[in-house]
């Protein structure tokens, strides 16, 4: 079946829902799976291309950045030239990009790639959700995004195990981008196969590359800024402005399109108190989820000592939680109300990241497979009502912006979880080692305070005696912070007064439902 612009709606008969949904989650896997599985490369990165601790995060924060910035314009392309044409096109690019990286040499270029695998993979989140939103019936649709959102926390926490997997077994680096490339292009082979045309709905009116932009540029500054708070500072002048900047240019483009009469970050959104806990809630909730996949992996291979592998084994609890959380999240919002439910999440996550101050040198393992399933049970708890309750505040016809928004807000929360958490833990570290190495030479302190590998690898017994230490005071450090934003989306959760009707976690009515301006009922 083809797109097609004189009709409204999917020709049903010739579709089959499950097939389809199937389809879509493979393709969504795909891109989640690739903003997590090089975490566990990143020790061997360092080793076989000289990444630094800056560079590192780059490489992961460029995939996340450029990913939040053309979410805006890719859901209103979805709007306008339709669903499946756009879902194909990107996700072959993805495919395309993903494989290309894999063999790259330099630092630099892996950064130019993941950036352009972000462009694509922009293109197939918010419209996966589209499809859904347009395919399913809304007695059948919270299911559906249940088994949609539980596949992308799934392939969250699945990515650093199958890295480790193929790490262990001797692979290079780049072969865990080849596996996420082999399992787009087979999500490729099933949208074509098994997802409908779905027409154009028409609302995504002229597509606008200023706030693109400006979207790039403000969520860039804010990254760049604070990552290069660890080398620098925060009084640095060339920390604190980039962010400053970044603040300023968000503002101005969020007042911009709030004015604009067909906004790709339609800002009015947020009067539906609903809409706001949701976004509020995977924000946040997205923040602390990267940002902890990225100090345990230095805490797990670095300090402890793991293989990749028996890393990607002991984030095993992190996936279980997810298979856990998402039949209970269903059944706890039919009963409970989608409100209560996450506010039940955003809590156990609070519980979860106050736990990791418990972890030490001889900590054993079980303890942390219980705090990783405990935190990722909470996010489960977040994740498909949270998606359900803002999907349903977007109107059936921005679709594609709407659930390009959310989607953008989660990214935004991704990179800035990595980029905050990052820069906080290395640069409480840094000051540790520093103060614990007092008395050394000069050099000996400039190169253990760059990271706990680089002190290990000076053969120095005084910098490994001090780094260990000093690593985990700044792990606990940045676990009770990220405690402390997981306890700010339970406030809001709490404090925000939201429609009582429980209808929408089960996929029933919706929830103080947001007028249609008037130029989208043109």
């Amino acid at each position: 079946m083809t797109d097609s612009s004189t009709t409204t709606h999917p020709r049903r008969t010739a579709v089959r829902p499950a097939l389809a949904l199937a389809a879509l989650t493979l393709t969504v896997s795909a891109v989640l799976l690739g903003s997590t599985i090089l975490n566990v490369a990143l020790p061997t990165m360092r080793n076989t291309l000289g990444a630094s601790n800056t560079e590192q995060q780059w490489i992961l924060n460029s995939y996340t950045l450029t990913f939040a910035g053309f979410l805006l314009v890719a859901g209103a392309a979805a709007d306008r030239f339709g669903l499946k044409r756009l879902l194909v096109w990107g996700t072959a690019a993805f495919t395309v990009t993903t494989s290309l990286a894999g063999f790259l040499g330099s630092p630099l270029w892996v950064v130019v790639l993941r950036a352009l695998m972000g462009v694509a993979a922009a293109t197939i989140m918010p419209t996966t959700l589209a499809v859904i939103l347009r395919l399913f019936p809304a007695g059948k649709r919270a299911r559906a995004i249940a088994t949609w959102a539980a596949a992308s926390g799934l392939s969250i926490s699945l990515g650093p195990l199958l890295g480790g997997a193929l790490l262990s077994a001797g692979l290079w680096w780049g072969s865990v981008l080849e596996l996420v490339a082999l399992v787009a292009l087979a999500g490729l082979s099933a949208t074509l196969v098994w997802v409908p045309g779905i027409p154009a709905s028409g609302g995504g009116g002229g597509l606008r590359v200023l706030p693109v932009v400006a979207s790039l540029a403000g969520i860039g500054l804010l990254v760049f800024g604070v990552v290069h708070a660890t080398d620098d500072g925060w009084a640095y002048p060339g920390t604190w402005l980039p962010v400053l900047a970044g603040a300023v240019v968000l503002a101005g483009l969020t007042y911009a399109e709030s004015r604009h009469r067909d906004a790709l970050l339609d800002v009015r959104l947020f009067k539906n108190a609903s809409f706001t806990v949701a976004a509020v809630a995977l924000t946040l909730g997205s923040f602390v989820v990267f940002g902890y996949l990225y100090f345990t992996t230095f805490y797990l291979q670095i300090l402890r000592g793991y293989s990749p592998f028996r890393t990607g084994l002991l984030l095993i609890p992190l996936s279980a939680g997810l298979v856990a959380g998402a039949p209970l999240s269903r059944v706890a919002a039919e009963r409970f109300g989608a409100r209560k439910t996450i506010a039940a999440g955003t809590a156990l996550m609070t519980v979860a990241f106050a736990g990791v101050s418990a972890l030490g040198l001889g900590t054993w393992p079980g303890w942390f497979a219980v705090d990783a399933f405990a935190l990722q049970l909470g996010f489960a708890l977040v994740l498909a009502p949270g998606t359900t309750l803002a999907s349903a505040a977007v109107p059936a016809e921005r679709a594609g912006a709407g659930s390009a928004l959310l989607n953008t807000l989660r990214q935004l929360g991704s990179a800035l979880g990595v980029a905050v958490l990052g820069s906080l833990l290395w640069a409480r570290y840094s000051a540790l080692i520093q103060e614990r190495l007092s008395g050394a030479p000069e050099a000996l302190r400039r190169t253990a305070s760059e990271s706990l590998a680089s002190a290990l690898d000076t053969g120095d017994p005084a910098a490994a005696h001090a780094a260990g230490p000093a690593f985990l005071d700044a792990m606990h450090t940045t676990g009770l912070a990220a405690a402390g934003v997981s306890a700010l989306a339970l406030l809001v959760t709490v404090c925000t007064r939201t429609s009582s009707r429980r209808t929408v976690a089960a996929g029933g009515r919706t929830p103080d439902p947001l007028p249609a301006p008037a130029d989208r009922g043109a």
